[in-house]
């Protein structure tokens, strides 16, 4: 829900889903317009047709695959209707404390402005550098990752904006080659 979506648009529709769909297995049983129509208002509705086909593949297509629970990797999370490599790291990181690298437009921000100022997001091999940059810095343990991977998030949307860099209050501006308006 919250692909391209606010928290603050989504806490509404997301404790009305839940209680509607409290597990795959629910979501995975019910009818796509029963789906659709716990989703109304929120939009993008590509996304929760795609949540409903993941859910149904991983608790009945390939239920002797996945078991009825979600895959933990990166890579099986991307195997799945509607994962992309941002919401695969995401899952993998924060739902099982996987070692997972994430790259959203707040951490590319973050990243291309303290390691690659030349590089543009914008760019697919760019892009692909940045992801690379991100699993380079990535602590070794899913936990740290965890935090890592939350702290990053935070800095971006909160400190290293798009509009305005906050140089004086960031922590890692004795490591950043963008600091103090330098290049940006």
């Amino acid at each position: 829900m919250l692909q391209q979506t606010q928290v603050s648009r989504v806490l509404d529709f997301y404790e009305r889903f839940l209680s509607r769909f409290p597990d795959l297995k629910s979501l995975a049983s019910a009818r796509e317009g029963a789906v659709l129509a716990q989703w109304r208002g929120l939009g993008y509705y590509a996304r929760a047709r795609n949540l409903h086909k993941l859910a149904r593949r991983v608790v009945r297509e390939e239920a002797a695959v996945y078991g009825g629970v979600l895959p933990t990797s990166p890579r099986e999370l991307r195997a799945l209707p509607g994962v992309g490599a941002y919401t695969a790291g995401a899952v993998a990181s924060f739902a099982y404390e996987q070692r997972a690298a994430l790259v959203d437009t707040n951490v590319a921000r973050v990243l291309k402005r303290c390691f690659a100022p030349a590089l543009h997001p914008k760019r697919a091999r760019d892009l692909a550098r940045l992801w690379l940059i991100a699993d380079a810095v990535l602590p070794r343990s899913g936990r740290a990752g965890w935090t890592h991977n939350q702290a990053l998030m935070e800095l971006g949307a909160l400190v290293c904006t798009a509009r305005v860099k906050h140089c004086g209050k960031c922590p890692v501006r004795t490591l950043c080659r963008s600091a103090d308006g330098e290049l940006g």
